[in-house]
C-alpha cells in the first residue's frame, strides 16, 4: 500500500505516495473484515524496512491497530515477522471481525514459522494464542446461529409461497454459517426479512449494544 502525504494509506500508489509498506496476509485480512471504516493511518514515520509499521483504524466505535515488527533476524527473513493486533471498543464487533479474519485467511495464524521465538517475543504460547482466537470465533458464531434460531420460529408462522420462500433462505444461511461465510449469512437472513417484512438483521449493527471490551492478540504473519 503506498503512504500518502498526510500518513494514509491507499490501495493503489498515488503520484504523491512518500513510500509504501508490505502488508502480510493476516494485516490484509484484518483490515477486510473491519468493514467499512476511514482509510487506515499510519502511525510515525517508516524506517528502512517496509514492514516494520504502526497503522490504526476505526470503525463501528472501535479502534483497530495493527504492528509488524521481526520476531527474528532483523527483518532479513520475510516470514519472521509477527503482527501485535489490538481491538479495542464493542465486544462483539471485536469477535465478529476476528471470525472474519480467520475465514478469510484459510489458515492458523498463530501458528509461527519459529515457534519458539515467536513466544520468546510475543511472551505467549501458541496454545494460549489459540484460546483467544478460537474462543473469539466461537462467540461470533454463537450469536448468528442465535438469530437464525430465532428466524426459523419467526417463519413458521408464515405461510405459502413465502414459507417456502423463507425455507430455501433459512438453509442457505445454515449453509453459510457451516461454511464460515458470515457475508452470505447476512444476505440470507436479510432476504427473510424482507419475505416476512419485518426488520432486517443488522449482525454489525445489532452487535454495537455490546459491552466494550479490549482484546490483544501477537499473530504470526
Amino acid at each position: 500500500m503506498g503512504v500518502d502525504n498526510d500518513n494514509t494509506l491507499r490501495t493503489t500508489v498515488r503520484s504523491n505516495a512518500k513510500r509504501k509498506i508490505i502488508l502480510g496476509d493476516v494485516a490484509q485480512a484484518f483490515l477486510r473484515a473491519f468493514g467499512p471504516s476511514d482509510p487506515p493511518k499510519l502511525v510515525g514515520d517508516l524506517g528502512f524496512d517496509e514492514q516494520k509499521w504502526e497503522i490504526t483504524a476505526f470503525a463501528f466505535e472501535t479502534e483497530l491497530s495493527i504492528i509488524s515488527r521481526p520476531y527474528w533476524g532483523f527483518g532479513v527473513f520475510t516470514k519472521c515477522f509477527l503482527n501485535e493486533i489490538r481491538m479495542v471498543g464493542k465486544g462483539k464487533i471485536i469477535d465478529r471481525t476476528i471470525y472474519d479474519s480467520l475465514s478469510f485467511l484459510g489458515r492458523n495464524p498463530w501458528e509461527p514459522v519459529w515457534t519458539r521465538r515467536f513466544e520468546r517475543n510475543t511472551g505467549m504460547g501458541v496454545t494460549e494464542q489459540a484460546e483467544i482466537w478460537k474462543n473469539s470465533q466461537l462467540r461470533a458464531e454463537t450469536v448468528m446461529r442465535e438469530i437464525l434460531r430465532e428466524m426459523i420460529s419467526i417463519s413458521g408462522g408464515a405461510g405459502g409461497q413465502d414459507f417456502r420462500e423463507c425455507a430455501v433462505d433459512l438453509e442457505m444461511a445454515r449453509v453459510a454459517l457451516d461454511d464460515r461465510n458470515s457475508h452470505a449469512f447476512e444476505r440470507a437472513i436479510s432476504r427473510v426479512s424482507g419475505l416476512l417484512n419485518i426488520k432486517a438483521h443488522d449482525t454489525w449493527g445489532e452487535l454495537n449494544d455490546s459491552d466494550g471490551s479490549e482484546v490483544i492478540d501477537l499473530t504470526g504473519d
